[in-house]
């Protein structure tokens, strides 16, 4: 079934498209008896405008501007799925851009995004530098910014993050609790595009701190560096089965190394849990569809995304002096049989 057009109203009402259009956009000049005639027609007809056209036509920006910095990714995929839901509640589209982990594609995105008519701007992940997300909101004081795990220290610009510090220290506590002892992590990246992800620091923060307290030692060469992407988790994996002493378990900073791990345990004829204990961070869907399903620290991804367009929604259309918001979220372990049920553990 076709929509209903301002045609249609027009030729119930017997009047003009023009005039259709006027009450719909409030137009004070029509007259009462006219507008209620309208308005019913409207109503019974079930005509609902077309926001996005409507904004093209009076050259007002209507879409809501998002930067990702990984769109393969599925932790990434998720949050924008729930945003795309929540702001088409509110009538709005979505412009999309996939950074592809580059710093210059993040930057070139929102060169693009500040000539658009955009109406706000969610960044998800690190791809865009600090002094481009400055200088848009130079450029475009009025268009409301919200950063989903970054945070960017400039005023108006809200962030919404996830203890990830808490997070670790659970996913490793977990991994004692299972008898694991060489525990190995495999993090985010140090330098370039990932690096300045709110988590990637944390998480190693979290690590830390639960083999302390639980009174194992820190060692460096179980520490292996990853770039939040499959494949740098089979690379880091290979590293650590490699040692004189390889470990008993590892936790990785996202599900995607944590995959990208599990395969060549496998591949090497190790069986996860009972020779590699293995955890992740995110809780993509993938995780609970392979075997052994990997335990994981759920991200609320559905959450992010939906808080971002309430966000913005409360904050379009105000002026450019906005108060940056900057809420905490919190990860929960699942626990799956990638961690759960080792016949062995080491001492």
């Amino acid at each position: 079934m076709r929509p209903v057009t301002l045609h249609d109203i027009a030729k119930r009402c017997g009047v003009s498209t023009a005039t259709v259009s006027a009450v719909v956009n409030g137009a004070e000049w029509v007259p009462d008896k006219t507008r209620r005639r309208v308005q019913k027609a409207i109503t019974e007809m079930r005509y609902h405008p077309n926001q996005l056209a409507r904004g093209l036509k009076r050259r007002e920006g209507h879409a809501v501007g998002v930067i990702v910095s990984d769109l393969t990714n599925p932790f990434f995929t998720q949050i924008v799925r729930s945003l795309s839901h929540a702001t088409r509640a509110t009538g709005r589209a979505l412009s999309l851009c996939d950074s592809d982990h580059r710093l210059d594609l993040g930057e070139a995105n929102l060169r693009t995004l500040v000539e658009g008519q955009i109406v706000g701007l969610v960044i998800i992940g690190d791809s865009v530098p600090e002094k481009a997300i400055r200088s848009f909101v130079k450029a475009r004081p009025l268009v409301p910014v919200v950063a989903i795990e970054r945070d960017y220290r400039i005023a108006g610009v809200s962030s919404l993050l996830v203890d990830s510090a808490r997070g670790a220290f659970a996913a490793t506590r977990h991994l004692i609790e299972c008898g694991c002892r060489r525990i190995a992590m495999i993090t985010g990246p140090s330098t370039g595009a990932g690096s300045a992800t709110f988590g990637r620091a944390k998480r190693f923060e979290g690590y830390r701190e639960a083999l302390l307290d639980h009174g194992v030692d820190v060692d460096p060469s179980l520490v292996v560096e990853g770039t939040f992407r499959y494949e740098s988790g089979r690379e880091a994996m290979r590293k650590l089965l490699s040692l004189e002493r390889p470990p008993d378990a590892v936790f990785a900073a996202n599900d995607m190394m944590a995959l990208g791990a599990m395969s060549v345990v496998r591949e090497a004829g190790l069986s996860v849990p009972d020779d590699v204990a293995l955890i992740g961070f995110d809780n993509v869907p993938m995780t609970s569809l392979i075997t052994p399903g990997l335990t994981t620290m759920a991200m609320p991804m559905g959450d992010l995304g939906d808080a971002a367009a309430k966000l913005l929604e409360a904050q379009i259309g105000t002026n450019g002096d906005r108060p940056r918001v900057r809420k905490m979220f919190s990860a929960e372990l699942v626990a799956r049989a990638s961690t759960m049920g080792r016949r062995t553990a080491g001492v």
